[in-house]
């Protein structure tokens, strides 16, 4: 019986979290994630904030001006190699915020070659796209620009 029981346990959560669209290694930047209307809960050991100075980012509700800003950088830096719903030359990222933490963005913004070298998820992404991330050569300001941009298209 403690079998069947745990079996049953472990197929509802996997129905339950898959049922959303949420990947099991979900890293995203919280302990719950929204999805289909409702709330998903996500345990995590550990955020993954990729390689680079961000350490904490602190997201409030969207700012309009800011995701302005950021889609207009977006479309100037990132739109040669990225789409938001196609892969392109790189993946597409309009769900990216559900995926990645923040600081994990930010960082691959700020810290590309580093990233491209040490980070796992990255050189697994080089060998998927076989092409390396041109370094888009912003400020801080211009990547949390962009980061606002990428949460406010994520259906």
């Amino acid at each position: 019986m403690k079998l069947f029981s745990l079996q049953f346990v472990t197929i509802l959560t996997v129905a339950f979290i898959t049922a959303d669209g949420i990947p099991l290694n979900y890293e995203g930047s919280g302990n719950s994630v929204s999805g289909s209307g409702r709330t998903v809960l996500v345990q995590q050991e550990k955020k993954d904030m990729g390689i680079g100075p961000v350490k904490h980012v602190t997201l409030g509700t969207l700012d309009p001006k800011m995701a302005s800003k950021g889609k207009d950088l977006f479309n100037n830096k990132c739109l040669l190699c990225h789409d938001l719903d196609q892969k392109k030359i790189g993946p597409p990222l309009r769900d990216i915020t559900k995926i990645r933490t923040p600081e994990f963005i930010m960082n691959l913004l700020l810290n590309t070659a580093q990233m491209q070298q040490e980070d796992p998820i990255i050189k697994d992404l080089i060998v998927t796209y076989k092409v390396p991330m041109v370094p888009p050569n912003l400020s801080n300001e211009d990547c949390r620009s962009i980061l606002e941009y990428l949460r406010s298209v994520v259906k």
